[in-house]
């Protein structure tokens, strides 16, 4: 199983890093776990425009990524979901590809064009956190489909 996790972020080395490594290393024997941050002089010039054209060139920087396997967006008006219903995003899936917008979130046409779209909390939280909640569920759920006793 090969698990992507694409955010418009930069790439720094602090403590939520340093959490997020830890749960890649450990999801490294059920998973083949990628993280992409991007962070480019296009995400700049884009948020100094206003939040519509940051979205849309967000979009067009995740394209290539849209191919590689089942796309979830993560979008605060997404879909709300348990653990049982993020385990089952995950589930007899060959490859899966998560995506965390920038600044400003996603495109509403990128939306349409992911699988699924789910939110993580109803909180408002930065898009640190939002990944290191992240790759603990995907570790989370990496164990109950392996049976491993981490979830109880």
């Amino acid at each position: 199983m090969k698990i992507n996790v694409v955010a418009i972020a930069k790439s720094e080395k602090d403590c939520y890093s340093q959490i997020c490594d830890r749960f890649m290393k450990m999801s490294g024997r059920y998973a083949d776990l990628k993280s992409v941050d991007i962070f480019n002089s296009k995400v700049i010039r884009a948020q100094e425009s206003g939040p519509e054209h940051a979205k849309r060139i967000y979009s067009t920087l995740f394209e290539t990524w849209l191919s590689k396997g089942f796309t979830i967006a993560l979008d605060p008006a997404g879909k709300k979901i348990d653990t049982e219903g993020f385990v089952s995003l995950l589930k007899d899936r060959s490859e899966t590809t998560f995506f965390i917008g920038g600044a400003y979130g996603h495109d509403i046409d990128f939306l349409k064009r992911c699988d699924t779209v789910i939110s993580l909390s109803p909180l408002t939280m930065s898009h640190k956190v939002a990944k290191v909640l992240l790759f603990e569920q995907i570790y989370r759920a990496l164990t109950i489909l392996h049976n491993h006793p981490y979830h109880k």
